[in-house]
């Protein structure tokens, strides 16, 4: 490495020039944006949750019923 000082004012020089390329907010933390939700993502928020625990509530009659109709249709088969 050469003693001569003047290589480190040339690196310096030629960061601050890269860096001067730049706009001043490139550099400017800003926090992420958060778009406001929209009506459909609240309605789905909101009715999503409880049309899934409607259906497993549903679930066990469904398959009470799907058991009867598979015992007529055996029955039938004889």
């Amino acid at each position: 490495m050469p003693s001569d000082p003047d290589h480190v004012l040339d690196a310096i020089d030629g960061v601050v020039e890269e860096w001067e390329t730049l706009s001043a907010d490139a550099m400017r933390w800003s926090p992420p944006e958060s778009k406001s939700p929209d009506l459909m993502t609240e309605v789905g928020e909101i009715f999503g949750p409880l049309v899934n625990a409607f259906s497993e509530a549903l679930r066990p009659i469904g398959d009470a019923f799907e058991r009867a109709l598979r015992a007529l249709d055996e029955e039938d088969d004889h």
